[in-house]
């Protein structure tokens, strides 16, 4: 009896069971493409994370699958652009962000690496072009901004560079970057002042940026601030990275010797030669300290092992000369001159010398005939004109 009752239930079970079950709905085309949408988005993360890991070809892969899903998805175009750019394969990369463009006119990133292809293929116009609509479409990024000063000097329109940096200096004031920028159009434009005055701020903006302390080292020498200068290499040479920079412990050098520590700055040469024995730099930066110290075995240890480096440079030359004026060989002195002077036909210095030693050795005619021709080159010349009025006063 209670087998018949049991069947009775499980029968009227199974009977409900199958009344309850509703019929599968077709797939809508509307649901296919949320789905397929869905599964290229979870490939274009994983493309993003195989591109950041540098796994390129696997990227490749991914975004290739994604955009078989999502042939409309332009992330997924400009992605894969991006991987092209890295494999150096631009072409593809171009051609890709057309068709990024096509799905997404006002996406400024594309109008970006356009620029990077076209900058890759040194065609500096084609680049700011792309640049500038990139910068006008998200004014807001920054390094659009700082691509398309980048190609003004490129294409040797630096004024207009300037101008750009600066009109968006307001709305990016915290910005190390932009301020380094305009410093160094500053630099290269000789306005040495206003150029440290930016580097300065860049470098309290970020003060971890060595690069930037550098290059404030190199605007507050050329400003004559040397004792700043001085400072701000002092603090770079106690990085690791930097203590065995031959050419920074030379400019040190050179500030101490504009501030008189000349035992100091000759510490400085000695410490670069041990780094960089091969820099006349270093050799030159010995041999005046060693004249400020009357150390004249230094002098002439030093003027030779540069001598030895680069025998054409015509400030070895000069300063042997001057060796020899000390050492009462004025026809040698002479002869050195006249090789500086024609290493360098521009630099007045040497023909003053020349004349200076002519008239060292009696020749006041000769000798006036040099200071007129430094003055021709520079009828400003400071040196020149002392020389040729005090040459006038005795005759």
């Amino acid at each position: 009896m209670r087998t018949i009752r049991f069947m009775a239930v499980l029968a009227m079970a199974l009977i409900t069971g199958c009344s309850a079950a509703q019929p599968r709905k077709p797939v809508t085309a509307e649901g296919r493409e949320k789905w397929q949408e869905a599964r290229a988005g979870v490939l274009y993360s994983l493309a993003k994370g195989q591109f950041e890991a540098g796994n390129f070809d696997a990227a490749r892969k991914s975004l290739n699958e994604a955009a078989a899903l999502a042939p409309k998805n332009a992330a997924v175009y400009v992605l894969a652009a991006r991987v092209a750019i890295e494999q150096s394969q631009l072409e593809l990369a171009l051609n890709t962000l057309a068709a990024a463009a096509a799905i997404d006119p006002r996406n400024a990133e594309i109008d970006y690496l356009m620029g990077v292809v076209y900058q890759r293929w040194q065609k500096p116009d084609l680049a700011l072009e792309c640049y500038s609509r990139a910068a006008a479409k998200q004014p807001a990024e920054l390094p659009y901004v700082l691509a398309q000063s980048e190609m003004l000097v490129a294409l040797d329109r630096q004024e207009e560079a300037l101008t750009l940096l600066r009109s968006k200096m307001q709305y990016f004031e915290n910005s190390a970057v932009l301020r380094d920028a305009v410093g160094q159009l500053l630099l290269q434009k000789g306005e040495y002042a206003l150029a440290a005055d930016m580097l300065r701020i860049a470098s309290v903006l970020a003060p971890e940026d060595q690069f930037i302390r550098e290059r404030l080292a190199v605007a507050l020498y050329l400003q004559g601030d040397y004792r700043e200068a001085a400072e701000v290499l002092a603090r770079l040479l106690r990085d690791p990275h930097y203590a065995q920079r031959a050419d920074l412990l030379v400019a040190q050098g050179e500030c101490l010797m504009h501030l008189n520590r000349v035992r100091d700055a000759r510490d400085s040469f000695e410490a670069a030669s041990q780094h960089d024995p091969s820099s006349v730099a270093v050799w030159l930066g010995l041999a005046k300290a060693a004249a400020r110290l009357d150390d004249t075995p230094r002098v002439e240890m030093s003027l030779r092992k540069a001598m030895a480096i680069q025998a054409d440079n015509p400030e070895v030359h000069l300063m042997l000369g001057y060796l020899r004026i000390q050492q009462g060989k004025l026809a040698e002195a002479v002869s050195l001159f006249h090789r500086a002077s024609a290493l360098d036909v521009r630099d007045t210095v040497s023909l003053c010398m020349i004349g200076y030693t002519l008239e060292k050795m009696g020749h006041k005619q000769l000798a006036g005939t040099y200071y007129a021709r430094a003055l021709k080159i520079r009828p400003d010349d400071e040196l020149a004109s002392r020389l040729m009025a005090q040459l006038d006063m005795k005759d």
